[in-house]
């Protein structure tokens, strides 16, 4: 390509052109070749790497923009949520990824969300994305062409990410000053995989971040017993930002003194943002000690009733004093039964059942011990729940995805969806009933044994699913994609669908 050059007279000359190569496959490395390849990048059209971004920035934003229609609207408000928390991050919050790594994310965490399915995407856990991204990288620069799928690379870590430890070699309790590029450029790569294994395993600079991270400022990293408990970021001489186990911008309690005394000993900087965390924690402080002095004749005498009645819960007592509450959440979204020291085990025990809907997520229960049914949706993620007890019916959606659940035990039915993707259950005992889809993708389990009929879609993709056990009717469309299932194996059950692969 040629244009005309302007000579020292500021006027146009025929005879001084000016020269660009385009680029070629060989000027692409890493996930930046992958990103070439998969999209059919127009590389003939790039002068420099800049160009190439710019493009990838373009369908990132195509991708953002996108309208991801469901079959049902409770599937696009879900969606549009988990979205929401995708984008905010990969492409505004995270500025260690280019373009080009923004692009393979959300096309890989969307690319299931069709409008005629209740598919969802992935839960986002920085910590777990950070790692991928690092590892496929990694693949990536030893061997370009090498095969992958980013999603189910994702999925799998996740899964995996749970039954980690936060083991990092240290066994003191001490805070670790990791210097930045300028403080220390001599020993700055053996400084980035020190951050590496200090960090917390949900923190992004277990891998992909340190190395951004610890060239705009030093890292701070406080251990417990040899465990990451509080990372501390600089930017330049101030502190950006204060993470905790839960990487959720809240200082964890029971650490805010410790490094408000840090912060006084080292005579520290902190910018908006970071007094903004510390000014939250402590509002958070106050409210719940506020909480606890209200509640701790209720908290003394494990009075069940009040400590609901006092989260808007609603209660009734059975003529064999069990409780029936209107539905089970933590008290907020920062605020935990555990921050209040009150045990939840003995909050659900004498639960018999729940009218509308249950969000276990992150929480301590064991066992749902006496609870029989649950007329809404509920939520396991996280959760600490190896079985269900003496539940037998779930009213609504169930999400079983990142529980420590390892079978349905005496469920018989779910009226709404169910997620068994990157779930821990093994084994279908006596479920018989799903009101709405089924979706298997990297579960564990191998026989849908009892399970009699799915009155929505059935998704097997990427499923270990080798039996069909008394399936009989599926009322919606059939997902096989990578799966051990043939379309043979469904000659016996009537499918109101089509089958897709």
């Amino acid at each position: 390509m040629q244009i005309s050059g302007i000579n020292i007279n500021g006027n146009m000359s025929k005879t001084q052109p000016v020269s660009f190569k385009a680029m070629k496959k060989a000027d692409f490395r890493g996930i930046d070749f992958a990103v070439v390849e998969k999209f059919k990048a127009p590389i003939e059209k790039f002068d420099v790497i800049a160009d190439f971004q710019n493009w990838a920035g373009n369908l990132v934003e195509k991708i953002k923009n996108t309208n991801f229609l469901g079959r049902q609207a409770e599937t696009i408000a879900q969606r549009k949520g988990m979205l929401k928390d995708w984008f905010n991050y990969v492409i505004e919050e995270n500025g260690a990824y280019t373009k080009a790594i923004q692009l393979l994310i959300l096309s890989a965490i969307t690319k299931n969300l069709g409008k005629k399915d209740d598919n969802l995407p992935p839960t986002l856990n920085k910590g777990v994305l950070a790692d991928c991204v690092s590892d496929l990288n990694k693949e990536l620069e030893k061997d370009k062409k090498v095969q992958f799928d980013f999603n189910k690379m994702y999925q799998n870590k996740l899964r995996a990410f749970y039954s980690e430890d936060t083991k990092t070699g240290e066994s003191g309790t001490k805070w670790v000053v990791i210097p930045s590029k300028e403080h220390d450029p001599e020993n700055f790569e053996a400084n980035v995989e020190k951050l590496k294994s200090l960090s917390h395993k949900v923190w992004c600079t277990k891998s992909f971040n340190a190395e951004p991270y610890l060239r705009d400022g030093d890292f701070r990293v406080f251990l417990e017993n040899g465990e990451p408990k509080i990372g501390i970021r600089f930017v330049g001489n101030k502190i950006q930002e204060i993470q905790g186990e839960k990487n959720d911008s809240i200082i964890p309690l029971d650490y805010l003194e410790t490094v408000e005394k840090q912060i006084k000993n080292e005579n520290l900087f902190l910018n908006y943002n970071a007094k903004n965390e510390i000014s939250r924690t402590k509002e958070l402080k106050n409210t719940i000690d506020e909480i606890k002095e209200n509640l701790s004749d209720a908290i003394k005498n494990k009075d069940a009733k009040t400590i609901f009645n006092y989260f808007g819960i609603t209660t009734e007592v059975t003529p064999n004093k069990q409780l029936i509450i209107s539905e089970y959440h933590q008290p907020s979204s920062t605020i935990s039964y555990e921050s209040l020291g009150i045990n939840e085990n003995f909050l659900i025990e004498n639960v018999s059942k729940i009218l509308g809907n249950a969000n276990f997520v992150d929480s301590n229960i064991k066992s749902l011990t006496n609870l029989e049914e649950i007329g809404g949706n509920v939520d396991f993620k996280n959760s600490n729940i190896t079985n269900l007890g003496k539940l037998t019916s779930i009213g609504g959606n169930v999400d079983f995805s990142l529980s420590n659940i390892k079978d349905t035990g005496d469920l018989i039915s779910i009226g709404g969806y169910a997620n068994f993707s990157n779930s821990n259950i093994e084994k279908i005992i006596k479920l018989k009933e799903i009101g709405r889809w089924a979706c298997f993708i990297n579960s564990k389990i191998l026989d849908l044994s009892s399970l009699e009929i799915i009155k929505g879609n059935l998704n097997l993709n990427n499923s270990k699913v080798e039996h069909l056990g008394k399936l009989k009717n599926i009322l919606g469309d059939v997902y096989l994609g990578k799966s051990n299932i043939k379309t043979k194996d469904f000659s016996n059950i009537n499918v109101k669908g089509k089958f897709f692969f």
